[in-house]
């Protein structure tokens, strides 16, 4: 039962710790920021030359990762030490850019990447008893085969995509990156169109979020704008193996690539004054995380004139659910350096009146606070207060009936206080702080320190969760830079601690 309970876990516990681990912004304007001021330059010198250009750039990084295995040695062959080395390589990334005129703009990033420490992909393979189905059974006792590691390159779409320039109109289409809200820090609750990768290990933040296939059309009108978004294929958040591998899943299923299951998202937003900005939006698609689905199949015995069914085994899937996301954006400006920022969602499930437990209860969540661009000495600071709570909580019950049990043929249910910790819904509501601190150093800014915290806690303050990334980045001349970051993260339970160097030669 200790299995399938850290197996229910996983459902929140990514969406804070994967998150964690890849959430620390690059310096630079993230890629969505970059390509909207390429689209702004190319708006306004629409009216000058007529030309049709490509330009070619990227960079070469040298990557390198030490991680501490917090999920025990003992009883789980996957890992095999105290300390390992995940990321031990380099990565490759090509941008290919082009303009035709002022009405059309290509951009592409490919992302060709070596990890000398290779991928640990190949699992066992198990069979339902008495039939021919097949599945992998991610578990503490199973094994994968050292002498199969993958160390081949690996390459990654990060974006492809063509803009389309009209009067007061943009047209996107392609591999997008695409982010909503105002707000910076490792929790952004309005910002729900895209999935995280929570394998990512590195500091830079845009390596963390996931392009997704998209048809993107935008109105501007008196520094307003509406965008409509059509996602033809769903894109769920990635997650990292060798969690499931511990935690007993059995299988995550994603839907089918139907008409049907496209995800769909539209946003107003704009600037009124100047000193006010808001973005009213809307997602109708699926929870990027899974929700779980227990089976547990049993063999009829018949002891002293009692028909009894036995446990035989229990198979924890994954699955993903619809939801509808609307999402609430406020930033407004004090004076010339401070602001008050405000992001919120509200995520609606199919249990609503939460009355499933293997579904997750619908939520309503929100981070409100201030923010500087320079406040004093180069000092930039975000510092975010809000609150999750829990429509229709259900409080924590008993443990599984152990009448029904041996009684039924079929038993669908986990214990209720399971279930709900699993997907971090065992209290009515909880705090949430999160930070951003970032401060620059030295002749032309050349050193830079950042830290992103976010801290969580349950309504009487105590118990606490906590996710907390240093980052020092050091640049040597305008195209070569170092940096080196580390993670400290407890979340539900789980541990994740790493220290991340990367060099890069950016041109």
């Amino acid at each position: 039962m200790k299995t399938l309970q850290t197996a229910l876990i996983i459902a929140l516990f990514f969406l804070c710790t994967g998150v964690s681990h890849s959430q620390i912004e690059e310096l630079s304007d993230g890629k969505e920021k970059q390509a909207a001021k390429k689209t702004e330059k190319a708006e306004g010198e629409s009216g000058g030359g007529k030309e049709v250009t490509f330009a070619l750039h990227g960079y070469a990084q040298a990557n390198f990762v030490v991680s501490r295995n917090d999920m025990g040695v003992g009883g789980n062959r996957w890992i095999n030490s105290k300390y390992q080395f995940p990321r031990v390589g380099a990565t490759l990334q090509l941008e290919l850019e082009g303009n035709a005129y002022d009405v059309a703009h290509f951009f592409s990033a490919v992302q060709i990447e070596y990890n000398a420490a290779g991928e640990k992909t190949n699992f066992p393979k198990f069979y339902y008893p008495n039939t021919m189905l097949q599945y992998v059974y991610y578990q503490s006792i199973a094994d994968f085969k050292r002498d199969e590691i993958s160390k081949a390159p690996t390459i990654n779409i990060r974006e492809t995509y063509v803009d389309l320039y009209g009067k007061h109109v943009t047209f996107r289409a392609g591999q997008q990156i695409i982010s909503w809200g105002e707000i910076e820090g490792i929790e952004a609750p309005s910002d729900v169109v895209i999935p995280w990768d929570f394998t990512t290990m590195s500091n830079y933040f845009e390596y963390s979020r996931i392009g997704v296939v998209a048809a993107n059309l935008t109105f501007h009108f008196a520094k307003q704008q509406i965008q409509f978004i059509w996602m033809p294929l769903f894109q769920p958040a990635k997650l990292p193996e060798e969690s499931l591998y511990k935690r007993g899943v059995t299988s995550i299923k994603r839907p089918a690539f139907e008409a049907r299951n496209g995800e769909y998202a539209a946003r107003l937003s704009g600037q009124i004054g100047d000193q006010f900005r808001y973005g009213l939006g809307f997602l109708y698609g699926f929870d990027d995380m899974p929700d779980t689905r227990v089976r547990m199949l049993k063999s009829p015995a018949s002891i002293l004139g009692f028909n009894l069914y036995l446990p035989n085994v229990l198979f924890t899937d994954m699955y993903y659910n619809r939801v509808m996301v609307p999402t609430l954006d406020l930033n407004i400006g004090i004076g010339e350096v401070l602001s008050w920022k405000v992001s919120a969602n509200a995520n609606f499930t199919k249990d609503f009146y939460g009355k499933r437990d293997l579904i997750k209860n619908s939520t309503v969540t929100y981070l409100t606070g201030p923010e500087s661009t320079n406040l004093f000495w180069k000092i930039y600071v975000g510092l975010y207060l809000g609150q999750q709570w829990v429509i229709n909580y259900t409080k924590p019950g008993t443990m599984l009936d152990t009448l029904e049990l041996v009684m039924l043929p079929q038993s669908n249910k986990l214990p209720n206080e399971q279930i709900i910790e699993g997907y971090g819904q065992q209290y009515p509501y909880k705090w949430m702080l999160s930070s951003n601190i970032q401060r620059s150093f030295g002749e032309n800014d050349a050193l830079d320190f950042q830290i992103r915290f976010a801290l969580y806690t349950d309504p009487k303050l105590k118990k606490w969760d906590y996710v907390i990334y240093p980052y020092l980045m050091y640049k040597f001349t305008n195209g070569v830079s170092t940096s080196l970051g580390f993670v400290i993260a407890n979340r539900l339970g789980d541990s994740r601690n790493m220290i991340i160097s990367e060099t890069r030669y950016s041109f």
